[in-house]
């Protein structure tokens, strides 16, 4: 009878244990969180297009002007990087004909690490991926259209809105550092100007600025990137004790 009592307080205790917040992480297990298909990505071009200058392939940087929310968690915070590439550059041509420029947006960076696939039509088309093309000269002004022979150039800022291309599930609490038991560990503030930018430490990506990540004592490599500027890398020497700060401005590309 003694034998049946415990066995049974056991099962209970478990299913217990099962339903506290934090169970999961708790066993090793990590969170992850789904982004539903269609939801929309507010996004803004981080340097101006030409068809005077830019060529088939190169590529394009967006950043998010808007929290991507699923509920009242976010899942993508503003700032966050998107890249895409041209995919028609034309310049203007002779006889008042005018230039083309079309470009994608192809992924958005999440906040694990992940290139999460968008697309720029609410409805997904099947396999069909022409609708990822962005026509440029639908985001110039209808002045635009009745001005022959000019090239298109669209500003640095320009918004337009993006979908994620299918449900994508991404870690919760971002990307972490292995740290041994029981050592101890330094909290390394790093930021960047401007911010949004991503984060390598040691090789690996930690998140995107401004971010705190705890380190163990030691040299560690760190990497601050952004598209449109130069990468940002140094090698520190993280003491014991006390808190770091580090504050990466970036340059511009020419």
């Amino acid at each position: 009878m003694a034998q049946h009592f415990k066995s049974g307080f056991l099962v209970i205790l478990l299913f217990l244990t099962a339903l506290l917040p934090g169970a999961s992480a708790a066993q090793g297990q990590p969170k992850s969180v789904r982004i539903p298909d269609g939801t929309a990505l507010r996004l803004a071009l981080t340097a101006a297009l030409s068809s005077a200058t830019n060529k088939n392939d190169d590529q394009v940087n967006f950043e998010l002007t808007e929290d991507v929310k699923v509920g009242d968690v976010v899942m993508i915070p503003k700032g966050a990087t998107a890249v895409g590439h041209v995919t028609e550059a034309e310049p203007r041509r002779r006889m008042g004909r005018a230039g083309k420029l079309n470009f994608s947006v192809d992924y958005v960076k999440g906040p694990d690490g992940s290139n999460i696939r968008v697309r720029t039509t609410a409805a997904r088309k099947g396999e069909d991926k022409t609708g990822t093309v962005i026509v440029g000269t639908v985001l110039l002004s209808p002045l635009f259209l009745i001005m022959r022979g000019k090239d298109v150039v669209i500003p640095m800022g320009t918004a337009f809105t993006a979908y994620v291309d299918g449900d994508r599930d991404i870690a919760l609490g971002g990307p972490t550092v292995a740290i041994p038991a029981g050592q101890q560990t330094v909290a390394v503030e790093i930021k960047s100007t401007p911010d949004g930018a991503d984060i390598a430490i040691d090789g690996k990506y930690m998140g995107s600025t401004p971010s705190s990540v705890p380190l163990v004592p030691g040299d560690h490599t760190i990497q601050v990137e952004k598209p449109g500027f130069k990468v940002w890398k140094r090698v520190m020497t993280v003491a014991p004790g006390g808190a770091v700060s580090v504050n990466a401005t970036l340059e511009q590309n020419q």
